[in-house]
């Protein structure tokens, strides 16, 4: 278990719908060589100050060729196309790992050697400092921050055995070890962090679904407590709302709206001659031929009760209401029902029409439209009622 997460090649790589991109972006940063590399010239300034230039010139050389090439890393990483794999970046960052482990190890033993005690044990301070650094980011990349250590540890290592110093070996053994143990714990809270955070987004979504199935249940209810279940058309409370929110539209703003009450003539007559079923589909054909005269942005049609229908138009057709009033007339005046005994029968109807004033209520407007119905009805039925009746009747049988 021990062996396998230090063998992994980043947290999360098999991760096919989200790539931890943002690892490589961790790992990839400039800013942790810089610090490293100052940390290094820094254990420099005793042997330059002993005067081991050619020493101190060699370590900044190696300094400056491995941090220009984790520079050209960062660069390159961040100016990658978006069609490139994890897996190539990945690889590139293994031998930019691998290079600068080579570079510090090599760095640090070239001041360890023949360097005075001193020296050495800020030689050794720094590489600890940097290999726990290293070890602290572990998690995101173990396989190559475990070989970045062994290489480290190794080239200084062979510069102390180089010197008689064998009591280095158990030690820096020992302190690998340490760095594997505590490696091993960052991986294990990384693992359960991005455990939980991959439950809270499968809780998430599938708290966003219910959500969305709610939301759309919702408005299938609240559809469905507008729709006539007979017609398909409104039904009289989404009538109600449809007519308060249009009278609003008309003071806030002065949209025309117009209203047209719409009596199917002798329902009862054809309902009792033809049969329950047949009158079903005399009122299903009327409200497809309403549905089919008034789109959305032009009005709404309803069942207002019964054989009665109802029709809220606005803008420029409200204007022009009586118009539309004797269009529909005429259109259902040329339908053929069916009836039980196998003939067509002819249907009217009657309208009364009424344009909203700026004074009107939905009580109002629908009393001035359902007396002018009366009126057509009054006249012989198969009317277009839009004035008092004293004024203008439109249309004759």
């Amino acid at each position: 278990m021990l062996l396998q997460k230090l063998t992994l090649p980043i947290l999360g790589a098999d991760d096919k719908t989200d790539p931890p991109w943002d690892h490589l972006s961790i790992l990839y940063n400039i800013i942790p060589h810089l610090v490293a590399a100052v940390a290094i010239l820094s254990a420099s300034v005793l042997p330059y100050a002993e005067g081991q230039t050619t020493k101190v010139a060699i370590v900044v050389l190696i300094l400056v060729v491995q941090v220009g090439f984790r520079a050209w890393g960062d660069y390159a990483f961040r100016r990658r196309s978006p069609h490139e794999t994890l897996e190539l970046w990945l690889g590139r960052f293994v031998l930019l790992s691998l290079a600068s482990g080579l570079a510090w190890g090599s760095a640090l033993a070239v001041l360890y050697s023949s360097g005075s005690p001193d020296t050495q044990v800020v030689v050794l301070a720094v590489g600890c400092g940097i290999l726990q650094s290293v070890a602290a980011r572990a998690y995101l990349a173990p396989r190559s921050t475990l070989v970045l250590i062994v290489i480290m540890t190794g080239i200084v290592n062979a510069s102390a055995i180089s010197e008689g110093n064998w009591i280095m070996v158990p030690i820096c053994a020992a302190y690998v070890g340490f760095l594997a143990s505590y490696m091993v714990q960052l991986i294990a809270m990384d693992e359960k962090r991005t455990a939980a955070e991959g439950k809270t987004r499968v809780l998430v979504k599938a708290l966003a679904e219910s959500n969305s199935k709610l939301i759309e249940a919702n408005e299938q209810l609240h559809r469905n407590a507008r729709t006539d279940v007979l017609t398909e058309l409104e039904n009289r409370r989404g009538f109600d709302e449809d007519l308060h929110r249009c009278l609003l539209s008309m003071r806030d703003v002065g949209r025309p709206v117009a209203l047209l009450l719409i009596d199917v003539d002798h329902f009862k007559r054809f309902n009792d001659a033809n049969g329950h079923q047949a009158g079903d589909e005399c009122l299903r054909t009327i409200a497809k031929l309403l549905a089919g005269l008034v789109a959305p942005s032009e009005g709404i049609a309803a069942r207002y009760g019964g054989e009665e229908f109802a029709i809220v138009l606005q803008d420029g057709h409200a204007i022009r209401a009586e118009t539309f009033a004797e269009k529909l007339r005429v259109s259902v005046a040329c339908l053929s029902i069916p009836t039980r005994h196998g003939k067509a029968h002819k249907l009217t109807v009657s309208i009364g029409v009424a344009i909203a004033e700026p004074s009107d209520d939905e009580r109002t407007l629908i009393a001035r439209a359902d007396r002018r119905l009366y009126d057509a009805k009054a006249s012989g039925r198969d009317r277009v009622c839009a004035f008092d009746r004293t004024k203008h009747i439109v249309g004759c049988r």
